[in-house]
């Protein structure tokens, strides 16, 4: 999932690819690898034991009703009086580290009915989208940023340890659907082993720029990273 880019394709439409679309439900007791099990009970009560590493307390509050917590189970609430538990997998609960999972609220899509996860790994993190309907969950690179309009979303990881990782998710599909950007900007003063700068913003509903500070010192600050997004595609400009 996480790779370094190394060469710049020229100018022009970005090259991409379709990621496999795998909205998994619970098996077994794991969901991507995650402990995670939907049960046939209401949620959401009141949160209890939230003294917990990276606390997601405000999201909670303010989707109070549709998510709360137990100490480190997070509670969904899902369609048809049903929840969605993912439970905390670290070393205080006896997990190896190259297993480590924690799960923390981010966000809440009314519009899609989704819920935005942020995923804690070892030494990287993950995002999952979690459909209220029925409990299927996405994989995302990252907490998806949304456009104006809630029709796309951007997903980056860019920093030295991870490398670049950018997908355009395009949630006017059902389910949604991602793809994976796989060049980097070409405008004058990008080297080509640049990173994008780690935040993406919308500037309208169509074009998504990267501010903040690159993770090499040596990007120059003002280098152009502009990318156009329509129908789930994306092509760089100057």
């Amino acid at each position: 999932m996480w790779r370094l880019w190394s060469v710049v394709t020229t100018l022009g439409l970005v090259a991409t690819t379709a990621q496999a679309q795998q909205w998994s439900l619970p098996s077994e007791g794991l969901v991507h690898g995650s402990k995670g099990a939907i049960v046939n009970q209401p949620c959401c009560g009141p949160s209890r034991n939230t003294q917990v590493h990276s606390p997601d307390n405000a999201a909670l509050a303010k989707w109070s009703g549709l998510a709360s917590r137990d100490g480190r189970t997070l509670m969904l609430k899902l369609a048809g009086n049903r929840t969605l538990k993912l439970t905390d997998c670290d070393d205080k609960s006896g997990c190896e580290a190259d297993d480590t999972r924690v799960h923390r609220l981010v966000d809440w899509w009314p519009e899609h009915r989704l819920y935005v996860v942020l995923v804690g790994l070892y030494e990287e993190s993950a995002a999952y989208l979690v459909s209220e309907r029925d409990g299927r969950t996405f994989v995302a690179t990252a907490p998806p940023v949304l456009s104006p309009s809630g029709r796309q979303a951007v997903a980056l990881v860019s920093n030295l340890m991870s490398g670049v990782d950018l997908e355009i998710i395009d949630l006017s599909r059902n389910p949604p659907t991602s793809t994976r950007v796989e060049t980097m900007p070409d405008c004058d003063g990008a080297g080509p082993n640049s990173f994008l700068r780690p935040i993406p913003v919308w500037t309208d509903d169509q074009h998504v720029t990267f501010e903040g500070e690159s993770p090499l010192p040596e990007d120059k600050p003002n280098t152009k990273q502009l990318l156009r997004v329509e129908g789930g595609k994306g092509q760089w400009q100057c």
